[in-house]
Parts: structure tokens; sequence; C-alpha cells
């Protein structure tokens, strides 16, 4: 059961702090936002790939060389299964992202 907790919990953070940090970067206003969203969902996406590729390797080293036979079906697997695992962490980034308006010193939102 904490083989899955820890990730789930792990990607919710995750979702809470990268848009934070991103918004030290990026300027305050609506596109801010949209490019803070965009990027937060390409970093976690990338991150929750990382993990499953992690995962399957440490029970089975064998799927490097699956996906070295076919590059391509296996980096689509992978990425469909870190976007699949969006249904945990998106509305977590959802709701960090419309929250960043609050910190605004320059833009009204």
């Amino acid at each position: 059961m904490s083989a899955l907790v820890i990730p789930v919990i792990a990607l919710m953070a995750l979702a809470v702090v990268i848009p934070r940090l991103l918004a030290w970067i990026i300027p305050e206003g609506v596109r801010g936002l949209i490019v803070n969203f965009a990027l937060s969902f390409v970093a976690l996406t990338a991150l929750a790939t990382t993990y499953f590729v992690w995962s399957y390797a440490a029970r089975d080293t064998r799927v490097f060389d699956l996906i070295g036979v076919a590059p391509v079906a296996g980096i689509v697997h992978f990425v469909g299964l870190g976007l699949s695992s969006g249904l945990i962490w998106a509305p977590v980034l959802i709701l960090s992202v419309s929250a960043l308006p609050r910190h605004w010193k320059v833009e009204k939102w």
C-alpha cells in the first residue's frame, strides 16, 4: 500500500510546489498563468513518466531491453501512464495555479 501512497502524495505535493516556484520566474498576468500551467503540466507529466520508468525497471530490468527494441512504443506507453496519473495531480495543479493571482503585486485579476 505504501508503494502507492508515497508517489501519490509526492505528485500532489509537486503539483503545489512547481507552480509556486515558476511564479518567481514567470511574469504576472493571464498569459503568465497560462504559461505557468503549461510548464507545470509538462514538468509533472515528465516526473510521473520518469517515476513509471523507474518503477517498472525496479521490478524487471528487461524493460530497457523492450524500450530498445521498440523505442517509440515504449516512450508512448510510459508517457501515457504519466498522463493517466494526471487524474491524481491535475486537480491539485489547477487549484494551485488558480490561487497564484492572490499573491500578485503588480497585476490585478
